[in-house]
């Protein structure tokens, strides 16, 4: 009844609870970033790198990291220069909008190529020539994966046994491959065509349209790895070897892009251009905290 005054209830004494147990643990993603880069046989180092630290996934903030691999053209007049400006100004991009709460990914790429490419286009000309370089480049937000890709520099997603590039090699094969497709030559016409390797689109023709950026992000999964490399790595090691090397239990994860890189340079010890790798790799710590 209302106003009835309430038996108080008396508290167990601490003592007749179960002894908590000493630790809890639980697991939380991570992004382990590694990152190798080798002259090679080359007498100046055209390729450029850049990733973010390695960071632990907040469950309560977006966290961002950004990696990137750029390819100097050799045959171009300072490719070295074309290959840092392109990395120094997408990374000044993205640490103005690393933290911004409703970032648009795959815009931000497309206005920071569009920027890069007016900018080395804009390079002085030494004898007739100018300056160029490919980019990949990819931001992780938590477990979803944006990238972007001018050239042939590559990226590729490992997971498990299976490798996959998710890039295409904007060279003349590609359009090759379109015309075949359009039924414009024959396959046997497109194999005997000269020069398949060459260009198409680069940082620095100053007109830049064939880019691949991807709108959807690609989920990642725990032990995923994602790759970003230079055509040093490419044109020296098949994918089935790359695998073997990011998915071998011997060779510790952060010992996986030197070895990547020393395979490349003791496959091809006459002719080896500069090779640049980063690993973004996707995976579960264990953390312990005191319960009680």
């Amino acid at each position: 009844m209302f106003g009835r005054k309430k038996n108080k209830i008396r508290p167990e004494p601490m003592d007749s609870f179960a002894e908590p147990s000493a630790t809890i643990v639980r697991k939380v993603p991570e992004l382990t970033t590694l990152a190798r880069t080798a002259t090679g046989n080359r007498q100046y180092q055209q390729d450029a790198l850049y990733v973010s630290k390695s960071k632990r996934l907040a469950a309560n903030k977006k966290t961002r990291v950004l990696a990137m691999v750029c390819d100097g053209m050799g045959g171009m007049a300072d490719g070295g220069r074309a290959s840092h400006t392109a990395i120094q100004m997408m990374a000044q991009g993205f640490q103005k909008v690393e933290k911004m709460p409703d970032l648009d990914i795959p815009r931000f790429f497309q206005q920071g190529i569009y920027a890069i490419d007016r900018t080395i286009a804009e390079f002085p000309k030494e004898d007739g020539k100018g300056s160029g370089t490919t980019m990949v480049a990819c931001i992780a937000e938590d477990n979803r994966l944006y990238w972007a890709s001018v050239g042939d520099s590559r990226i590729y997603i490992i997971r498990g046994t299976q490798i996959q590039q998710v890039t295409r090699d904007h060279n003349y094969k590609f359009r090759l491959d379109e015309m075949v497709a359009a039924g414009q030559i024959s396959r046997e016409e497109a194999a005997a065509a000269r020069h398949q390797e060459a260009l198409i689109s680069f940082l620095g023709m100053g007109n830049v349209s064939l880019m691949d950026i991807n709108t959807t992000p690609f989920e990642m999964q725990f032990g995923d790895v994602i790759m970003l490399c230079s055509d040093g790595i490419t044109k020296t090691l098949p994918d089935s070897q790359i695998r073997q090397i990011i998915t071998a239990d011997a060779v510790k994860p952060e010992q996986k892009a030197e070895a990547l890189i020393e395979a490349a340079i003791h496959a091809n010890t006459h002719s080896q251009d500069n090779t640049s790798v980063v690993l973004l790799c996707y995976q579960e710590k264990d953390i312990k905290s005191p319960c009680g």
